[in-house]
């Protein structure tokens, strides 16, 4: 049976370490942003500064070039104030829209995490190797449909160890173990991030 095309950027599996993922994120801040929409499964990188709080700004990353934080899970529906009352929640909406004014998200940052994703094309032959994404800046989302269009490029595939491997942001490490999915289009991986703000020493490149 062919695999299904149903992205959703990257889906938190597991970890590298045997440990359970304990579902935890990190609170960061999202600066009024024209360009770009949010979504869970969306990866974010470090945008420079943070909110008056100290709460560090974050972008979305949508260049292989980036260097990625971590994975959005979740977005706050609203922000901790004198009253919510008269305030029009909704607690439905998990995407921000461009545009969508300062608001607050949760992201995994731990490095040992793996994600399930999604590849356009993926061959058995290049299980543990580098790969890139395909990234859209603004995502069509709706309500039926609100999940990152983030998938992993195949053109992009590179062996560990030789030019520009290092350069790539995720790390396949096998695919998923389910009777729906085989090798091919639309297959879905397990991977690791490659390259993560946290898995090198502050200062150096």
């Amino acid at each position: 049976m062919a695999n299904v095309s149903r992205p959703r950027g990257l889906s938190p599996v597991g970890t590298v370490t045997g440990a359970a993922y304990n579902e935890q994120g990190q609170l960061f801040a999202v600066a009024n942003d024209a360009t770009n929409t949010y979504a869970i499964g969306d990866i974010v990188t470090y945008a420079g500064g943070s909110d008056t709080n100290g709460i560090a700004y974050v972008t979305k990353m949508t260049a292989d070039t980036s260097l990625p934080l971590g994975v959005i899970v979740g977005i706050r529906p609203a922000d901790p104030g004198v009253s919510l009352q008269g305030t029009n929640i909704d607690l439905s909406k998990i995407y921000l829209s461009q545009s969508s004014g300062l608001r607050y998200i949760y992201v995994i940052t731990d490095p040992n995490v793996v994600y399930e994703a999604q590849a356009d094309t993926y061959a058995l032959a290049d299980v543990m190797k580098a790969v890139g994404g395909n990234y859209t800046a603004a995502d069509s989302l709706s309500q039926s449909s609100p999940q990152s269009s983030l998938t992993l490029k195949a053109s992009t595939v590179t062996a560990l160890g030789t030019s520009g491997s290092l350069g790539l942001p995720f790390l396949v490490i096998g695919f998923a173990q389910r009777s729906d999915n085989a090798a091919g289009a639309y297959a879905k991986v397990n991977v690791v991030l490659n390259k993560q703000l946290y898995k090198q020493a502050a200062g150096t490149a």
